[in-house]
């Protein structure tokens, strides 16, 4: 196990410092939340599929659209709906 240095607001350990009998349940405590945070997290970054484009592919995409933002026939996408493609595309919320 490794031992890190974390800085959190002193005020906000105060709030919820009445909460725990002791520093060493709030240390405990803690420790869960981030040990599961970095699970969490570890968990997700594994999962992330990687880019379904080469530097070719990007290149080509970005061109065809900066051709046709400028001949003024580009299409405004919906924001909601770009999100939608990319949950659907590689399975992550954006």
């Amino acid at each position: 196990m490794c031992t890190r240095t974390i800085r959190i607001n002193d005020t906000l350990i105060e709030q919820v410092r009445p909460n725990f009998p002791d520093d060493e349940a709030l240390q405990t405590w803690m420790e869960q939340q981030l040990e599961a945070a970095l699970i969490q997290f570890a968990t997700e970054k594994r999962s992330v599929p990687p880019c379904s484009y080469t530097d070719e592919e990007m290149y080509a995409i970005v061109k065809q659209r900066l051709q046709s933002l400028g001949e003024g026939t580009a299409q405004l996408v919906d924001g909601d709906e770009v999100f939608a493609q990319i949950k659907s595309r590689y399975g992550f919320k954006a």
